[in-house]
C-alpha cells in the first residue's frame, strides 16, 4: 500500500521547502535533506531552482516558514519580500513558531 502511493508522490514532483529564521536572523533551509545556514541569495536561488535533478526537476510545491521567538522584523521583512518575488506570498506560506531553536523544527 505504501509502494504506490510513494510513487504516486514522486511522479506528481512533490518538492516542499522548509525554512528558518533564527532569533539573530540567521536564516536556515532544508536544502539537500539536511538543514543548513544560507544566504539571502542562495535562498533566493533555491526558491528559484526548486528540487532539481537532471532527469527531472520541479518547481517548489509548498513553503513552510519557522521563525524563532525573537527573530528580527527586518528580517522576516527580508524573506516576505524574497518569497512574494518567487511567488509566494504570505497566504501561500504555512509559517510557525520556531521553539525549538536551533534544532531543527519538526
Amino acid at each position: 500500500m505504501l509502494i504506490p502511493v510513494l510513487a504516486l508522490a514522486m511522479m506528481q514532483g512533490v518538492c516542499p521547502m522548509t525554512i528558518g529564521v533564527g532569533k539573530d536572523g540567521t536564516l536556515f533551509t532544508d536544502r539537500f535533506q539536511g538543514w543548513y545556514k544560507t544566504s539571502q541569495k542562495s535562498l533566493d536561488g533555491d526558491l528559484h531552482g526548486g528540487c532539481y535533478n537532471d532527469a527531472n526537476p520541479h518547481s517548489v510545491t509548498s513553503v513552510k516558514l519557522f521563525i524563532a521567538p525573537g527573530a528580527p522584523k527586518q528580517r522576516l521583512d527580508l524573506v516576505f519580500s524574497i518569497l512574494q518575488e518567487d511567488g509566494w506570498p504570505r497566504d501561500k506560506v504555512q509559517v510557525q513558531s520556531w521553539d525549538e531553536y536551533p534544532r531543527r523544527p519538526r
